[in-house]
């Protein structure tokens, strides 16, 4: 706790506000310069320790050098300070200690993010997907505004929308304009990406679009284009966003193809989260296929300019993860998993947040 407590002496908005300043004046020099900055007002050895690694790790991964200076060179400055402040400021630096009080005083586990399924409308309904929205299971926008406030008094400050395409319910803009220190990732199709809502997104700064898309071959040429021209659109616009394949070991040979994720990377994604679910019948996960998987995964993480990470989900539609969602990463040499609990509008009826998640236990 130490490192922390240091770190929480510094002002921390006013350093990520200048660190993109200087990343986005020099793209190419940007990560040098503030190294050599850290030398100068950084004295605590544990700090300098974790800064000198970065930096070792940063000079000898060419992918992620490459990553980086893209990033400055096309991401809307609003969007990337958005995203630094929510996450990296709030959800990591700040909510650690923010949910570890309030995991004492309610005697139940705080989550790193919390997964709100909508339950909304989605415009591939009927097109090959066996999700259908029920009317009575829809969120309403205020109960999304009061779950949105009550995970933030939490320390949560990272939300993920799913159940429909929440980009087809304009009033859910209210809640983005509202709660700018919570970052939301919203799944979507990318059909209702237009170029008015994709400006919308880019003045917001603190939403990032995940596009569903599981195959060059999963959608007629028609819907096809129309989402990778939604791509388009929000590369135009700076925004950060990412694709979210659901994977299964039917399709995982395709999706893990340079001619599946070059042409996203040139388009502007930024990251690709493959979701797979250990619980499906059809074709199910093998040990081997899913040991391949995460080699395939290695293997992006290490030579292409991409984020790329696995996720799992206890729920899967026909393409979509509409269930809570499981994120697993290395640490110290041990695989660590970070659970995101969904919670949905049945379960919040007349019910505080706080309370919904401890019957989740």
């Amino acid at each position: 706790m130490n490192f922390l407590n240091n770190m929480n002496l510094l002002p921390k908005n006013f350093i990520v506000a200048n660190i993109v300043e200087i990343l986005k004046e020099d793209p190419d020099n940007g990560v040098d310069k503030l190294y050599e900055m850290s030398g100068t007002f950084i004295t605590d050895p544990q700090i300098k320790g974790v800064i000198d690694q970065i930096k070792m790790y940063y000079d000898t991964h060419p992918a992620i050098k490459r990553y980086v200076k893209n990033m400055m060179y096309n991401t809307n400055k609003t969007c990337l300070n958005h995203f630094l402040q929510n996450v990296a400021v709030k959800e990591l630096w700040e909510g650690i200690s923010t949910r570890e009080e309030m995991s004492k005083k309610y005697s139940v586990a705080i989550p790193n993010a919390l997964v709100l399924d909508l339950g909304m409308t989605c415009p591939l309904s009927g097109r090959g997907c066996t999700c259908r929205p029920q009317p009575g299971n829809v969120m309403p926008v205020s109960e999304v505004h009061r779950l949105v406030g009550e995970a933030r008094d939490l320390g949560v400050h990272i939300v993920v929308l799913t159940g429909g395409d929440p980009f087809l319910e304009e009033r859910l803009f209210s809640v983005y304009e509202a709660y700018d220190d919570v970052e939301f990732i919203v799944l979507t199709t990318g059909l209702a990406v237009t170029s008015v809502v994709a400006q919308r997104i880019a003045k917001l700064g603190n939403v990032l679009p995940l596009v569903i898309l599981e195959g060059t071959q999963a959608l007629d040429s028609t819907t096809q284009q129309t989402v990778l021209r939604s791509l388009d659109i929000m590369k135009t616009n700076g925004i950060l966003f990412g694709i979210l394949t659901p994977v299964t070991p039917k399709n995982v040979a395709q999706v893990t193809t340079d001619e599946f994720i070059l042409p996203l990377i040139r388009k502007g994604s930024r990251l690709n989260g493959y979701v797979i679910s250990l619980r499906q019948t059809e074709a199910p996960w093998s040990h081997e296929a899913l040991i391949d998987l995460e080699e395939h995964i290695s293997f992006i993480r290490q030579t292409r300019p991409y984020v790329t990470v696995l996720l799992e989900t206890n729920q899967m539609t026909k393409r979509c993860a509409v269930g809570s969602l499981a994120f697993h990463y290395g640490f110290d040499g041990q695989d660590q998993v970070l659970v995101f609990p969904r919670v949905t509008t049945t379960q919040t009826v007349n019910q505080p947040l706080i309370q919904v998640l401890r019957l989740m236990r």
